[in-house]
């Protein structure tokens, strides 16, 4: 957060949700002394504020904490989101069984999302933009060019390197096609980095399960921030978002920074 506020002066809103900590995953009416119980979490809750005040004062932060006690958080999320349109949710992440309920809603959050992994960022920055520029995944061609805009923005003040990377994967019905199926993505990205200005070289064509050989580039380059689209696959928009995204949630391999437009 810290190497995010300082170059964009940004005012930062820290809102701890004591609702799905004081509820305990359904547990909560198995004790007798609720009442007991519920002040000693906020006493720890109260506590990690404090810290959390501490902490961005001595980085020269203005924070603003809040605790939020009701038991519907995305819409007090969004209440926030509302009042700024240039709004960044930042969530950290956690062990899939320990997430927060939130990361089950994502794209019910109406602003660019930040997942942050247990990795630290180290200089120099790394960010690698994830483009579809053939919409085979029914997704516009105005959210690869925001996925880029929003990769070159953050990597000025980042003092970060970007990539565009595309993925395309042949299946083994269409193995004797392979060669133009790569020429057909080839030309494809090569046409969406001349439309957007993107030199040859910050473009990476990747062949294989888009999650599995991203990850792989990732892991292989270093990178620091993955940029991507988050496309709903179905009607059920507010549980599942896109195959690849949903893949690459189980397991981050950086930081996801996410659009869905």
């Amino acid at each position: 957060m810290v190497h995010l506020i300082l170059p964009n002066q940004k005012t930062l809103k820290i809102i701890i949700d004591a609702s799905a900590q004081l509820k305990g995953r359904g547990y909560w009416h198995l004790f007798a002394e609720k009442e007991i119980l519920s002040d000693e979490i906020m006493a720890k809750i109260e506590l990690k504020k404090a810290q959390l005040v501490k902490f961005f004062a001595m980085n020269a932060i203005d924070v603003e904490v809040s605790i939020n006690k009701s038991t519907d958080y995305l819409s007090v999320l969004n209440a926030e989101i509302a009042n700024d349109p240039q709004s960044l949710v930042v969530i950290e992440d956690n062990a899939v069984a320990q997430r927060h309920s939130i990361f089950q809603r994502l794209t019910a959050i109406n602003a660019p999302l930040l997942l942050l992994s247990k990795q630290a960022w180290h200089q120099p920055l790394s960010i690698v933009a994830a483009v579809d520029p053939l919409h085979e995944h029914a997704r516009s061609g105005a959210l690869d060019a925001n996925i880029v805009a929003l990769a070159e923005r953050w990597s000025k003040p980042l003092k970060a390197s970007w990539m565009v990377a595309h993925c395309y994967y042949v299946t083994s019905v269409l193995s004797q096609y392979k060669s133009k199926v790569l020429s057909q993505h080839k030309q494809g990205l090569m046409d969406f980095a001349k439309k957007h200005r993107i030199a040859t070289n910050q473009c990476v064509l990747l062949e294989g399960v888009p999650e599995e050989v991203l990850a792989t580039y990732i892991n292989k380059n270093s990178c620091h921030i993955l940029v991507m689209g988050l496309v709903t696959r179905n009607k059920l928009e507010q549980l599942w978002v896109g195959s690849t995204t949903t893949a690459l949630l189980n397991e981050l391999p950086c930081d996801l920074l996410l659009l869905k437009k």
